[in-house]
């Protein structure tokens, strides 16, 4: 029975440990002597001194927008960036699916060693044994959300970055040259003023079940920051999403969370649930910058599965 609970200990162990490393070296394999930020892992940082165009990536949109017209990389170095990025994603993924399948094996372990020696555990030992079994599961459950959810978010997120880096700028000018000889009525979704009457992507309602999902799984797994507390707030945001949401497309319930996090960024999961980051609203000097952000979230909700907030 020792030799058991001395094995189900060092299986804990290992797990921390493992848990431990990963946290500290991150996705992405890297010899600089500090631990090295998130933000420089899911940009695909492989030496020690980042390139100009990862260190643009950890700029927020609200900077890139201005800064894009000024920036001059080559279209060799956004695609290399690009293709940093695929690499660095399907790494990151494989490396979880990986830990949370070590983290299931361990767990079935311990349940099956408890199982068998259940009778000459005392009260003590077995309190430790459940307990170790809980961080098991929790730690799978953890690798599980972020191979699933927060790691393709996060490298869309950068792929979208740069886009815009890529293609702001020209975009901005072909946009303004439309409006001025009114070619922009030829766009795919130009029956602007019928907004409300299309249908431009059908059973909406198909990816609500997703969405609640993997919110309950970012709660679960503590990579969903809490929501502001003030209700004045929340209630002020979520009108106004509300009066776009009911002059747009969608054809599914919205459901708005303002939460605690100071970065400029909104995202969304399928199915309608869109959270507004805190840092967004202190930077919006008005509610139609705001606005504007909740609307190009609330299109795509409506519209076709888009990778990047810039495409058509």
């Amino acid at each position: 029975m020792k030799d058991v609970f001395r094995r189900i200990i060092a299986s804990s162990l290992g797990v921390q440990l493992t848990f431990l490393g990963m946290t500290l070296q991150g996705c992405a394999a890297s010899q600089a002597t500090t631990a090295p930020s998130v933000n420089q892992f899911l940009t695909g940082t492989q030496s020690q001194e980042p390139t100009q165009l990862r260190q643009v990536l950890q700029k927020p949109y609200v900077e890139l927008f201005d800064l894009a017209p000024t920036l001059q990389f080559t279209a060799n170095e956004i695609q290399s960036q690009r293709k940093a990025l695929e690499k660095g994603e399907d790494f990151c993924v494989a490396r979880f699916k990986d830990h949370a399948k070590q983290y299931a094996k361990q767990s079935a372990a311990a349940q099956k060693d408890l199982k068998a020696e259940t009778v000459s555990l005392n009260e003590g030992q077995r309190q430790r044994v459940h307990c170790l079994i809980q961080n098991l599961e929790l730690l799978q459950s953890e690798a599980q959300a972020l191979y699933s959810h927060a790691i393709p978010t996060a490298y869309d997120n950068l792929n979208a970055k740069l886009d815009l880096i890529e293609k702001w700028p020209t975009l901005y000018r072909q946009t303004q040259l439309e409006i001025v000889n009114g070619s922009y009525m030829n766009r795919r979704w130009a029956d602007v003023k019928d907004i409300g009457f299309r249908e431009i992507a059908a059973d909406q309602q198909d990816d609500v079940k997703k969405g609640q999902q993997a919110m309950e799984e970012m709660k679960r797994s503590g990579l969903l920051p809490p929501e502001v507390e003030d209700k004045a707030i929340q209630e002020y945001v979520n009108s106004v999403a509300q009066r776009i949401a009911q002059k747009s497309d969608l054809r599914i319930p919205l459901h708005v969370s303002v939460i605690q996090s100071r970065e400029i960024n909104a995202f969304a999961l399928p199915g309608g649930y869109l959270f507004i980051e805190r840092g967004l609203l202190e930077a919006a000097d008005d509610e139609a910058e705001l606005a504007g952000v909740l609307a190009l979230i609330i299109h795509d909700f409506a519209g076709e599965k888009r990778k990047g907030a810039l495409k058509d």
